[in-house]
């Protein structure tokens, strides 16, 4: 064996061992505010199962092994690039959902699982037959097929032509996002260096192992099976293999579920404002600027959760508690509110509260309760408080609201 030889087969062993590992690590944390990882933790166990599988059947490996994997890693492989998207995509919407088209990726790996249920079915010792069989010569795949329905050489050919679909469709999506969201690069330059690496990367390997493919599924599978022809692009994707595993640890934040929080901006520093007669003075400018479709996101972010939530009725409700609930910078808010509503968010929250106590009052509260019952539901803390900011809105104490409402 020559150095090159072995310096691809120490890859290769190594890839499986890596992947498998980046598995664990972001497996804990599937519970984070990074729900995402759980494509991420699928994708590396999928690409660490099958290069332990690719290794063994090159080298002489474990036949064992062998027989373990080969049925269930390779209807996976369909869903090597599905999980890829589904992660990506949940990296830019932060949340996990599932549209009626999304099934379409998986179907594939789902009808292989069928095709391959008799043998899935069948024993170990059927299995490592074949195992043996197959680390003799990788060309009994093609003359012991495991599949009832299909052939292998229609999955050579249908799988790169998925899965470059895929690939191609993740790229986009990640092209139109950053084009639609131009502030995300700055507010997140982590998240957005790290999916363009994952992702191209990923649609780079495709691309090889589709070569591989389709050169294997070429060859005169009646003689034993020579990698003369795909050699060269084997070891392509057993480097990017590894480049994509190693560079998570170039993006640490990805593996922890960090994306939400907002990431430091060494470039901008907000201003403390200088509020008069609750207006920001106009010789008071952002260092920074909002876009009208990321201010009016905001807006209906805010909007529907307070609606829908009400945590303005909690007492101890901050403008840092509603970054965290919706993911939104803080930065980002402060400026909705001082720049935007020209008001801070303190009075906002106010406004709500007020607005929300008004209900109480028309709905007729005082009839069953006291004044004081009034300010806790209403979400203040103290009755001179909440006097005096029902007075700063309305012109009239509660008591004089309800009687001209009820005159």
């Amino acid at each position: 064996m020559n150095s090159l030889d072995y310096l691809m087969n120490e890859i290769c062993k190594s890839l499986s061992a890596i992947g498998i590992i980046i598995a664990l690590i972001t497996f804990p944390y599937l519970k984070s505010k990074n729900k995402a990882n759980i494509f991420l933790s699928s994708y590396f166990l999928i690409s660490g199962s099958y290069a332990l599988l690719h290794y063994n059947l090159l080298n002489n490996g474990n036949p064992s092994i062998v027989a373990f994997l080969y049925g269930t890693t390779v209807p996976l492989v369909y869903l090597f690039r599905p999980v890829s998207y589904l992660y990506v995509r949940s990296m830019l919407t932060k949340k996990i959902t599932f549209k009626k088209w999304d099934y379409i990726l998986i179907l594939p790996a789902v009808l292989y699982v069928f095709d391959v249920m008799p043998y899935l079915m069948t024993s170990f010792d059927n299995k490592l037959r074949l195992a043996y069989l197959l680390i003799e010569d990788q060309n009994n795949m093609f003359r012991h097929p495991i599949t009832y329905v299909t052939t292998p050489t229609f999955h050579f050919a249908f799988r790169p032509i998925f899965s470059l679909a895929v690939s191609f469709a993740e790229l986009v999506m990640l092209y139109k996002y950053f084009r639609d969201n131009p502030q995300t690069k700055t507010d997140y330059p982590t998240t957005h260096n790290w999916l363009w690496t994952f992702s191209l990367i990923g649609a780079t390997l495709t691309i090889t192992l589709s070569v591989v493919s389709l050169v294997l599924n070429t060859l005169d599978h009646q003689i034993k099976l020579n990698y003369d022809g795909a050699i060269v692009f084997m070891n392509i994707s057993n480097v990017l293999f590894l480049c994509l595993n190693i560079s998570v640890f170039l993006f640490p934040r990805m593996l922890y579920g960090l994306l939400a929080e907002p990431e430091t901006n060494t470039s901008f520093t907000f201003r403390p404002q200088i509020i008069v007669n609750n207006k920001v003075e106009d010789h008071i400018k952002p260092s920074f600027k909002l876009e009208e479709a990321r201010l009016s996101e905001i807006e209906t972010m805010i909007q529907e959760y307070f609606i829908q939530e009400k945590p303005y009725l909690d007492d101890s409700f901050t403008i840092n508690k509603l970054s965290e609930s919706l993911d939104i910078p803080i930065h980002h808010l402060s400026y909705y509110f001082n720049y935007h509503l020209l008001k801070k968010f303190s009075d906002f929250k106010n406004e709500c509260r007020i607005n929300y106590a008004i209900q109480l009052l028309k709905e007729g509260i005082l009839k069953k309760y006291t004044i004081e019952q009034l300010y806790h539901e209403a979400g203040f803390s103290t009755k001179s408080n909440f006097y005096r900011v029902f007075r700063l809105h309305t012109g009239k104490t509660p008591i004089e609201f309800l009687e001209e409402i009820n005159a």
